[in-house]
């Protein structure tokens, strides 16, 4: 972009190259004059007019930027999202088909477990966002052409003149001389540079600074000379002129100048293209955001379709193989795109990207307690095992569990802006936790799940960690304290019988009580993290020697009388097994005490539970009586 210091140097530079000029009728110099003036006034206003279109390009870009920035990034990240989802989605597809044609004795082949792994890597690599501002790649930034790509620059003439000047004067003066001839020689010399710059004839001075360099004799300046050095000084303003206008017509051209139009088109009607433009990408990120939250849900189905895969694949290698054989191989052993499940590895001990984690982790518990919260729903969702609480298991229970936990803080993003925008230790991928396949949020690595719980041990995160926890229960409607909510998981008792219930999370009352056995997952195996996080509580009584424990509310356990303790006992032990001994038989004891009926029982010591003289039968023939009775239900 051609240089202009000032309106001033402009009028200056005008009025030099309209000045006196020597006059010589008949010879042309006059018309050439002429054409030079009209040639320099011709690149002055072009050089005027670039000066305010660039400005007034760059105050719009900067409006626009200033204005649109964070919507334009908003649907970049929303797009990314969609890209990383619909790539992983993919890497699974193509993962099933590796697993079906994969066997112990036939090598994985490397070029389509490539093309698996790739397909989730290109969406990582293919973070650029889209440009957010007008006019991205145009060369447009505060007018500023790229360098050698824009017109040449025009000296102003004073400027030159006065360089001219004194560089023949350096070369010219008398004081250079050596004797008297030189002398007079140079002050003649010297006078014709004065009286030129004098009435700022920048032709005679060009020509007799190229003289000068060239080692020629300075004769008196010809008509032909002058004649020659205008015509080369009108050819080089005319290119300068040809350049300017190309690059006017680019600007007027450019993206930026179109919308700059557009908008005041706008603006004459009563509109607002900024404002318009912003509602516009805002809509589009809802829908990319909509979009990513139903790629979420197949990339689940995705996820059981490669279980489903590796599950008939392995079946298919266990007949083959000799009778009675253990299966040997598993198709996802080796696999670069999904990692064992973090829930197995909680015994290992902390590495040093575990403990970093957790040192970040107590540091965002105040700053941004939202990215600890979606951290734990992730940790959750591993430890929970092969299948996760149903509030983890789609989408939607996401969306709507993350719903609730982010209206205690006004300025967590929804669900979808969460995933455009995880933490470094949280991706969006797949993992292998028994015979099943997950996909989703998870831990960026298997030994993070170490650092996690290891933070947890930190109150601030613990809180968050209770809060994502409660979070996770069915939401049920409480029959006693009419509350609605999600449902809190725990063991309503333990030990010699294994009894789940869900209660309200206000009073307490039970909302549903089953028995399940066998490997535990979903809520139920988040059950000793409830109990360290401090959402239940236990009390531990034995019989007989065998512990057995009641779990309930922490405000239930502060309530527990001793004859609550027995009233528990009896409903979940003597009524269920049709065990004839009235509650008022069983004793509590607390460090071999009897308690009173109103006696506080948590707190006092070991409790035990025991049978009155009357009872018909000792503590340890009734601890026999129910583990028969407990068997037998398991019995045909």
């Amino acid at each position: 972009m051609v240089q202009v210091r000032s309106a001033r140097d402009l009028a200056r530079r005008t009025a030099l190259a309209r000045g006196p000029r020597p006059e010589e009728p008949g010879d042309g110099t006059a018309e050439l004059e002429a054409r030079l003036r009209s040639a320099l006034e011709r690149v002055t206003a072009l050089d005027l007019e670039l000066e305010a279109l660039s400005a007034a390009l760059a105050e719009f870009s900067r409006g626009w930027e200033r204005r649109l920035s964070q919507a334009f990034a908003e649907v970049a990240a929303a797009e990314r999202l969609v890209r990383r989802l619909r790539d992983l989605e993919d890497a699974l597809g193509a993962e099933a088909a590796r697993v079906r044609e994969a066997g112990p004795d036939r090598r994985r082949r490397p070029g389509r477990t490539r093309r698996a792994r790739a397909a989730f890597a290109a969406g990582a690599r293919r973070a650029a966002a889209r440009g957010s501002g007008p006019g991205a790649g145009e060369g447009e930034g505060g007018g500023a052409a790229e360098e050698g790509g824009g017109p040449p620059e025009v000296e102003a003439a004073a400027v030159a003149l006065k360089r001219l000047y004194r560089r023949l004067a350096r070369l010219l003066h008398p004081d250079l001389a050596q004797d008297e001839a030189e002398r007079r020689r140079l002050s003649d010399l010297m006078a014709r540079v004065n009286a030129a710059y004098a009435r700022g004839d920048l032709t005679e001075l060009s020509v007799m600074a190229e003289k000068v360099g060239a080692g020629e004799p300075l004769g008196e300046l010809t008509p032909e000379e002058r004649r020659s050095h205008l015509l080369a000084r009108i050819a080089n303003l005319e290119r300068i002129a040809a350049s300017l206008d190309r690059e006017r017509s680019r600007l007027l051209g450019s993206d930026t100048e179109r919308l700059r139009a557009e908008a005041a088109r706008r603006a004459e009607a009563g509109g607002d293209l900024f404002e318009e433009t912003r509602v516009e990408l805002g809509e589009e990120a809802e829908a990319a955001y909509a979009d990513a939250l139903h790629r979420l849900e197949r990339l689940s189905r995705a996820a059981r379709e490669l279980a489903r895969a590796r599950r008939e694949r392995m079946s298919e290698l266990e007949k083959r193989g000799p009778t009675g054989a253990r299966r040997a191989f598993d198709p996802l052993a080796e696999s670069e795109l999904v990692r064992r499940g973090a829930a197995r590895l909680l015994e290992r001990r902390a590495t040093a990207a575990a403990r970093e984690l957790s040192r970040t982790l107590e540091d965002a518990a105040r700053a941004s307690p939202w990215e600890v919260a979606l951290t734990c729903l992730a940790y959750f969702a591993e430890a929970a095992g092969p299948r996760p609480p149903q509030a983890l298991s789609t989408a939607e229970g996401w969306a709507t569990t993350w719903d609730g936990l982010r209206a205690a803080w006004p300025e967590a993003p929804d669900l979808p802006r969460c995933l455009a925008r995880l933490p470094r230790h949280l991706v969006l991928g797949a993992r292998a936790q028994g015979d099943e396949v997950l996909a989703g949020v998870q831990l960026a690595a298997e030994d993070l799940a170490a650092g996690v719980d290891l933070a947890l041990e930190h109150p601030a995160v613990a809180r968050l960690a209770a809060a994502a926890l409660r979070a996770l229960g069915p939401h049920e409607r409480c029959g006693g304290c009419r509350a609605a909510g999600a449902a809190l998981h725990l063991h309503r008792t333990r030990g010699l019988d294994l009894l789940h219930g869900l209660v309200c999370g206000r009073c307490g009352a039970v909302l549903r009580s089953y028995w399940r056995y066998g490997e535990v997952d979903g809520l139920e195996a988040l059950a000793p993290h409830a109990l360290r996080l401090g959402l239940v509580a236990e009390v531990t009584a034995a019989l007989a020697g065998t512990s057995i424990g009641f779990q309930m509310l922490p405000a239930e356990l502060e309530a527990l009388t001793a004859d609550r303790l027995r009233r528990r006992f009896a409903e979940l032990y003597l009524g269920p097994n049709e065990v004839a001994i009235e509650p008022g038989a069983v004793r509590v004891l607390a460090s071999g005490v009897p308690l009173r009926g109103g006696a506080r029982a948590a707190g006092q010591g070991r409790l035990e539970l025991d049978l009155a003289a009357g009872a018909g039968m000792t503590a340890p023939e009734l601890l026999e009586l129910l583990r028969v009775r407990i068997e037998r239900r398991f019995k045909p």
